[in-house]
């Protein structure tokens, strides 16, 4: 029972119904209190009407002086009755010749209005009539039409209420559906469906809701894509030198190969070769997860990138290859994550000193717009072929074509610099042309939005 009362639906029912009854109630208030105002005047008039009535009556039946006969004051009775007033008639107040109001226990109850009867242009005495604030007394016709004023009321009311349930039921259903689809939607991406998408419709909280779960939806898809793909990855490259060794070491055992410094040497290097995998994958998942523990703020990224520039100038002499830099004219500020925008660019000029043969040239600059900041890093290096390019940014990629930039590499450096990129909601693209050079550039925004700003 009590599980029903917490369900949407029913709250939202509840609640919409609860300010519907309070707002009749206020105006259902206001109308009767504008009926009672309404109705008192009304009865005021029709006292006043009467009365008029029987002071005519009484001239035209020459009762107009008293003292009265019996005959005569029954018959004032009957006429007083017949217009649902009470009478008391005098030469003055003092001298009283016919009183209904002497009838009514409590006065007070009594609404009096007074008038003079006049007959030949001579004033033979004063009326009083008045009628009880209750209703025993009062003219049959207005006793009629408050009760068929009340009926209509109450039919006005239970119409009211009526509509404002069914108004209420609707509302409730068609604001909980919304809720109830993305229930839906998150009960099948608990259960692995990362396809599935949320309608993005409704009030604008839900709208809101909607999209933040399609995104974390497309961020599950994206962590257990990386996670699929690494694991493939990493069975792929770890398998190769490990049934290497595994070789060279039952060779050794089998008496095949003498156990001397040279093959001691091959299987160390192999050793070192995937100690050096998997510390780059393990920079590459924190890579992956820099989304999450990104430090933002605001830096002179001509500063930064000048200051990485002086960091490899040694490297870039000890080559013999010429580093260097071009500034923007302009200042340029960033919203970023320092340490990592320093990775990101320490990784590109490595490789680009790296893969630039002694005699070549590696230039490293800043531009800047409105919106974003560039920075971008040429040089005259081996470059990479046009079949490869595609390819430059995908984790654990390796050909072993003559003089390819990625030949004996486990091709991680660039995918770790791409996630830091993207992490930064920035991208970064490359141009190459195989044994003339290449050039990469990184593209951010100046200004960093976080995944609940995008989504607000």
């Amino acid at each position: 029972m009590i599980k029903v009362f917490r369900k949407m639906e029913v709250i939202l029912f509840l609640t919409l119904q609860s300010c519907f009854i309070l707002i009749i109630s206020v105006v259902a208030y206001g109308y009767n209190f504008n009926w009672q105002d309404v109705f008192t005047h009304y009865q005021e008039d029709q006292l006043k009407v009467n009365a008029f009535k029987l002071i005519d009556d009484m001239r035209n039946d020459n009762l107009s002086v008293g003292p009265y006969t019996e005959e005569q004051k029954s018959w004032l009775d009957r006429r007083a009755t017949l217009y649902g007033i009470l009478v008391r008639y005098g030469e003055d107040k003092h001298t009283v010749w016919f009183d209904m109001f002497s009838r009514v226990q409590n006065q007070k109850d009594l609404i009096i209005q007074e008038y003079p009867v006049v007959a030949k242009g001579e004033t033979r005495g004063i009326l009083q009539v008045g009628y009880l604030k209750t209703l025993n007394q009062i003219d049959p016709n207005v006793i009629a039409y408050q009760k068929m004023m009340e009926t209509r009321s109450g039919i006005l009311y239970g119409v009211i209420i009526l509509i404002s349930v069914l108004v209420s039921f609707v509302v409730a259903r068609l604001l909980s559906a919304h809720l109830q689809r993305l229930q839906e939607t998150a009960n099948k991406i608990r259960l692995g469906n990362w396809e599935v998408q949320a309608a993005v419709k409704g009030p604008e909280e839900v709208r809101r809701l909607a999209l933040t779960l399609n995104e974390l939806s497309r961020e599950l898809k994206k962590q257990e894509d990386w996670r699929h793909h690494l694991m493939e990855d990493l069975t792929h490259e770890l398998r190769t030198p490990l049934t290497s060794m595994l070789s060279q070491l039952e060779a050794m055992i089998d008496g095949i190969y003498e156990v001397d410094l040279e093959w001691l040497e091959q299987i160390y290097d192999e050793l070192i070769r995937l100690t050096r995998l998997m510390n780059d994958m393990e920079r590459l998942s924190e890579a992956e997860a820099a989304r999450f523990t990104i430090n933002i703020r605001r830096i002179n990224i001509v500063q930064l990138t000048q200051n990485v520039y002086r960091n490899f100038q040694q490297m870039a002499k000890s080559k013999g290859v010429k580093l260097q830099f071009v500034p923007t004219n302009a200042p340029c500020y960033a919203e970023i994550d320092r340490d990592k925008m320093i990775q990101v660019i320490s990784n590109i000029v490595s490789n680009a000193i790296k893969y630039t043969d002694e005699g070549g040239k590696v230039t490293l600059g800043v531009d800047w717009t409105i919106d974003s900041t560039i920075i971008y890093c040429e040089d005259t290096g081996i470059g990479i072929s046009e079949a490869d390019l595609p390819y430059v940014f995908n984790r654990l990629y390796r050909v072993d074509k003559s003089r390819s930039r990625f030949s004996g590499g486990v091709g991680l450096g660039l995918s770790i610099v791409k996630a830091l990129v993207e992490a930064h909601e920035g991208k970064i693209e490359v141009t190459s042309t195989l044994g003339q050079g290449s050039k990469f550039m990184v593209t951010i925004p100046n200004v960093y939005k976080s995944l609940e700003q995008q989504l607000s």
